[in-house]
């Protein structure tokens, strides 16, 4: 949806993401990386955990971490950082041992659970274990904060990101190292005053507002842009606390673009030339930007194939901190410092993913896994019969099944899904 990652064949353009434009300039962009899931808390479980989705705890939205799972946040705060976040966890309660000051961060400010991360004008937010009363947003609805435009209320991402460059003016006063999860919840589909999705709700349309569009695209278009604003607020405050040389910043998605709220995912030809999108195990529905800047080794404005998932972000960061991997939890991740630092790496083995509900076949419990050099598989139900095998140098966006051509390949592919696949009680039993 933004400049970053141009799209030719749409037909309403790019979101105007100036912000985002820059720091691609500034960054290393990723064209082959892919999230950890097609939905978010199984994503950010990978993104936490190290693990894929064959042995995360978290497989699906519901379910949370367990006392046993160790995230990068408790890795870093081990090796001396301060650690924070800021915006959606969805991977545990307060009052569990899955609350976000249970597994790592020092600082919490936000929504623990995803479906209360619906509401873009909560009642409250959580700072640490504590409730933030938000005064404005009692009994918030459309009549209340207002229709169109909800100027009578809070967005709750305004009060996210303040709260991050609070935390950075503190940063910049002292000495010790950070990590900080800015985890937004736009452009996902939400509701104004309670957790449904029946919108894309901004506060205003900005400048699409005088677009011939559907409402619902000029509020996805407007959440697009306002978080591109909100990203440039966070660089410009690095830069004017003098941080932006010793800080590395990710940038990344937790799934494929969405098709919820009235939202259709088609109207920006959000997806571009892959297949499927959120919820899919195709690439629409698992790839991910991903830029890094890291002033004075990135390469500005460089673009790397290198293969890496959200699985990869415990071994990376414990790298750039120094932690040992020897001392790292079980994880199935590997380090792409060297790429970071323009050194040639292999791929890793295979990338591997699966959901419980894959949307657009409606086949049930499904699995994916892409191996090197070219070859991504896709299986529903551990059935042989639904294999599919795609050639994604030749066909990226996956339309022609190629497996019963390739037998040495499929038995490779299947000895991988078979492995990487740990019970973990979830889909009948998968």
């Amino acid at each position: 949806d933004v400049q970053t990652y141009p799209n030719p064949t749409s037909t309403h353009g790019r979101m105007d993401t100036p912000r985002l434009a820059k720091l691609t300039e500034q960054s290393m962009m990723f064209t082959d990386a892919y999230a950890g899931a097609p939905v978010c808390a199984p994503s950010r479980c990978a993104l936490m955990t190290g693990k894929h989705l064959g042995h995360c705890t978290v497989r699906s939205n519901g379910p949370t971490l367990n006392e046993s799972d160790v995230t990068v946040a408790q890795v870093l705060q081990k090796a001396g950082y301060h650690t924070a976040l800021v915006g959606k966890w969805g991977l545990g309660s307060n009052g569990t041992v899955a609350a976000p000051n249970n597994k790592g961060f020092q600082h919490f400010f936000g929504y623990t659970s995803q479906e209360n991360a619906h509401d873009y004008y909560p009642p409250f937010l959580w700072r640490n274990e504590e409730q933030h009363v938000i005064p404005e947003n009692k009994g918030a609805s459309r009549k209340k904060c207002g229709d169109p435009l909800t100027t009578n209320c809070v967005w709750a991402e305004d009060l996210l990101v303040n709260e991050t460059l609070s935390l950075l003016e503190g940063y910049g006063q002292g000495e010790t190292p950070f990590y900080l999860f800015l985890s937004f919840t736009t452009p996902h589909a939400g509701a104004v005053g309670s957790n449904s999705e029946t919108g894309v709700p901004a506060p205003d349309e900005g400048v699409y507002a005088n677009k011939p569009w559907p409402d619902v695209e000029k509020h996805f278009a407007s959440c697009v842009n306002k978080q591109d604003a909100h990203v440039g607020q966070v660089l410009d405050k690095l830069d004017a606390l003098g941080l932006t040389n010793t800080t590395i910043v990710f940038y990344a998605s937790d799934n494929g673009a969405h098709n919820e709220g009235g939202h259709n995912h088609s109207f920006f030809d959000s997806s571009g030339p892959l297949r499927g999108f959120k919820r899919s195990i195709h690439e629409g529905g698992i790839r991910s930007p991903l830029l890094v800047r890291w002033p004075g080794v990135v390469t500005p404005g460089a673009t790397s194939k290198q293969r890496w998932a959200f699985y990869d972000f415990m071994a990376s960061a414990a790298a750039i901190a120094g932690v040992e991997s020897s001392s790292l939890p079980t994880n199935d991740g590997y380090s792409f410092i060297p790429t970071l630092k323009g050194t040639a790496q292999p791929q890793p083995d295979f990338i591997y993913h699966e959901y419980c509900h894959p949307n657009e076949d409606k086949k049930g419990w499904g699995q994916s896994v892409v191996i090197e050099p070219h070859w991504k598989a896709v299986r529903f139900n551990n059935n042989a019969t639904s294999f599919e095998l795609y050639d994604l140098m030749a066909d990226l966006g996956e339309t022609k099944n190629v497996a019963g051509d390739n037998p040495t390949v499929v038995e490779q592919m299947t000895k991988v899904l078979d492995e990487q696949h740990i019970n973990g009680n979830y889909c009948n039993g998968h």
